[in-house]
């Protein structure tokens, strides 16, 4: 039921746009750079929706932040920047106030479209914001609308939307990538019509303009981006369920025919008084969908436990509205998969029930039999309990594999006592280099004199918050490979001079900056060792000079190569990387953002006394994203997490039902063939004869399970390879430890029948017949 609730709401609920199954996000493919989905660049997008038969329209839109220091105090909020048809291509209009026009993003960019959250938390839900004006980066903004409560597009986060406002040198930018597009598809086009098209375009481009060379486009489904890899774990998880449903099925089936063959003097009995067998089947059914809706109640009264979990896997691309809740749907989901699971345990059992004959139970007296076909039947049931069990344990190592495996990794630094703050410097109070670097200086100075703090630095982003952020760059002696300029790029990341050192980045080669290293000094770069080891192998890298600019170079120095830093994130390529010495370097964009503190306390203790160091520099800039550095990594991994605790839970009670199964199976058969045992013991056999018998019908039917499991597995666990790192789906060692640790536990499973089976009685069974 829990899992359920967030398939119906994130696979099967519409997003909440106007025909959203037509909306599709247009990427660029510059797989040749490890981004295969890469941000456009304004020129192609322009081209793409003058040259394009495919979409109604397409639509741009970019991240921005801006300090909100009006009607309350200083905030950071997100926004992004879109074209003015960018409300019209999701169908979805301001809830009240309206949209700005083509018009008026040409030649008022000050206008902006607020959320409904900001709307409430600043404005108290006031109808009357429209048209007042608020202050942003200390500019005056005019409020034109309030967006709808359950509007999201790509982070539920954001708060405002304004212009994009392309000037002309902007709209003909073919190297600079920072665009989303998303797009709706004519009636009648369909997605792969699309791709063919933007393919053809993206050729034509590529032959024309010597900056796209290499560089394709990508027509993904809106949903599809927006879920990423949680509608794969999410039907995996589905899958999981439903394994331990099945086998817990099986096991009241098994636990119904059991009790079947000791009805069947009453059954036949009342089959004798004129009770027909649609008459004792609908009695046994009955019987068992009682207890289905029981469970299914108590289902019912567990499951909001279960969907506090599944929220923390709804993607911030979606509104809270996606996350799993009770409603109509679910609780018809619960009824009918409770009346089908009494139906599916209660059958097989009625039927057998049903065939029983006054004349053969009569015949029988009092002696202890099983009917074959019902033993037959619970001997199937078994086996289909211990291939599920297997298959689900095998996904469950695979993912423990997984974490493991990215947690073995070497993040290239020293993730413990270190804080990060995010301080975004408005343009307008910051419109040059020296004012941010006095900001800085300033900060940094206050920061460090707190008890507790080691050292402190600013950058412009930190590890595992960016894939991107690239740019190209030319070596000192070497041509550029395209007319436009070089096709290698490398990460940028501008920081003040100690921080590398806060960070705790291993120097390999060469030296850190140093204060020294100032505005007026010889401009130097430190690199990291893919860089190094990619563009000067065999040789050392400190001395060769690179440049980000192109038509007039600035070479750089490199002074120092420091060990891979996992800048993108876990299970991502490691790319080349700089890191700038900002005071040097402000012209190259990568504007410090992020204050990195190292302690020798708590780092969070640290966060109030951080904001007012920061205060009493500049009392009207905000601070946001105050965390430490180790749960910025925790977040890289936290779906993989909730995954694999979902995956592993089903897995164990899989695993706990399959024992249960086995050893109720092998129990009942013991007590029904105690008359057999005794006879076979009264002839001579042992103890261990007694107890190899027992022990080997219950390892059969546990290693046909296992077989049938590890085929389901191998097919099953292929759904799952874009959840996995540093593991094939068909990992041979997680197949072989998790058979042997089943049939460790079918054998334990099997050995306390098998021991009240040697210890049968032989003239206590023959004196009972």
């Amino acid at each position: 039921t829990a899992i359920f609730s967030s398939v119906s709401t994130l696979l099967l609920r519409a997003l909440p746009y106007h025909d959203p199954d037509r909306l599709v996000m247009v990427w660029e493919d510059a797989s040749f750079a490890s981004f295969p989905k890469n941000t456009p660049a304004p020129a192609n997008y322009f081209d793409w929706k003058t040259q394009n038969t495919v979409f109604t329209n397409l639509a741009a839109t970019r991240g921005a932040v801006a300090n909100l220091t009006a009607d309350g105090p200083p905030e950071q909020v997100l926004g992004r920047l879109v074209t003015a048809n960018f409300f019209e291509v999701l169908g979805t209009p301001p809830t009240i106030g309206r949209a700005f026009t083509e018009e008026e993003d040409r030649t008022n960019p000050n206008l902006a479209v607020i959320s409904y959250g900001l709307w409430q938390r600043r404005y108290a839900g006031d109808p009357g914001v429209v048209n007042r004006t608020i202050l942003m980066n200390g500019i005056q903004y005019t409020i034109l609308g309030v967006m709808p409560r359950n509007f999201v597009f790509r982070d539920r986060e954001i708060d405002y939307w304004a212009p994009v406002h392309f000037s002309p040198a902007d709209a003909g930018a073919r190297t600079s990538h920072y665009l989303n597009v998303v797009g709706s598809l004519k009636s009648g086009v369909s997605l792969d019509r699309a791709r063919e098209e933007m393919t053809v375009i993206a050729k034509r481009l590529e032959e024309k303009y010597p900056s796209n060379r290499r560089l394709g486009a990508v027509v993904v489904p809106l949903r599809e981006e927006f879920l990423g890899s949680t509608r794969i774990g999410l039907l995996v998880l589905m899958g999981a369920a439903g394994c331990v449903l099945l086998i817990a099925c099986a096991n009241l089936a098994s636990l119904l025919l059991a009790r079947a063959v000791a009805r069947q003097r009453e059954l036949a009995v009342r089959a004798a008084l004129g009770a027909g067998r649609g008459r004792l089947i609908r009695q046994m059914v009955t019987e068992g969908m009682l207890l289905s809706l029981a469970g299914g109640l108590l289902g019912l009264a567990v499951a909001p436990l279960g969907m506090r979990v599944l929220t923390r896997m709804v993607p911030n691309a979606l509104s809270s509205d996606a996350a799993p809740a009770m409603d109509s749907r679910l609780l018809g989901f619960t009824l009918v998969l409770s009346l089908l699971t009494g139906v599916l345990f209660s059958i097989v059992p009625a039927m057998q029930a049903a065939r029983a004959s006054l004349n053969e139970v009569l015949k029988q007296g009092g002696r202890s039999g099983v009917g074959g076909r019902s033993a037959g039947v619970r001997d199937v049931l078994v086996v289909l309990e211990v291939a599920a069990a297997l298959v689900l344990l095998i996904g469950a190592g695979l993912m423990i594999q997984t974490l493991a495996k990215l947690r073995a990794v070497d993040v290239g630094f020293r993730s413990d006592h270190l804080l990060a703050v995010r301080t975004v410097l408005p343009r307008p109070r910051y419109d040059d280099a020296q004012k941010r670097l006095a900001f800085f200086s300033r900060v940094l100075e206050g920061v460090r004199a707190l008890p507790g703090v080691e050292s402190a630095s600013y950058t412009s982003l930190v590890p595992f918050e960016s894939i991107g952020n690239t740019n190209g760059f030319l070596i000192e002696g070497r041509p550029p490979d395209t007319p436009n300029g070089p096709s290698q790029d490398a990460l940028l990341r501008g920081g003040t001079p100690e921080y590398l050192k806060t960070l705790g980045a291993k120097l390999l080669e060469g030296r850190y900056y140093s204060d020294t290293d100032g505005p007026s000094a010889p401009k130097v770069i430190v690199v990291n060792e893919t860089l190094a080891r990619r563009y000067f192998p065999g040789e050392s890298a400190i001395g060769h000079r690179i440049s980000f600019g192109f038509q007039q170079p600035q070479w750089l120095t490199i002074i120092g190569v420091v060990r891979d830093v996992q800048e993108r994130g876990y299970a991502i390529e490691m790319k080349p990387g700089v890191y700038l010495n900002y005071p040097q370097t402000p012209d190259i964009w990568a504007t410090p953002e992020r204050l990195v503190i190292r302690t020798k306390t708590d780092a969070l203790a640290l966060a109030g006394s951080v904001r007012a160091a920061i205060a009493s520099v500049d009392p009207e800039e905000p601070v946001s994203s105050v965390e430490t550095m180790d749960q910025i990594i925790d977040e890289n991994v936290a779906d993989r997490q909730q995954q694999m605790t979902l995956l592993g839970a089903f897995a164990g009670l899989a695993l706990l039902l399959a024992s249960v199964g086995l050893y109720g199976v092998l129990s009942y058969a013991v007590t029904q063939r105690s008359r057999e045992i005794g006879l076979r013991m009264a002839l001579g056999a042992s103890a261990a004869n007694v107890v190899r018998l027992v022990v080997g019908r219950g390892l059969a039917l546990t290693g046909t399970g296992l077989a049938i499991g590890l085929a389901a597995a191998w097919a099953a666990t292929r759904l799952m390879s874009k959840l996995l790192y540093g593991v094939a789906p068909t990992d041979a060692a997680t197949y072989a430890e998790v058979a042997a640790l089943l049939a460790f536990i079918g054998l334990a499973a099997c050995w306390i029948p098998a021991r009240r089976a040697s210890r049968v009685d032989p003239i206590t069974v023959l004196r009972e017949e």
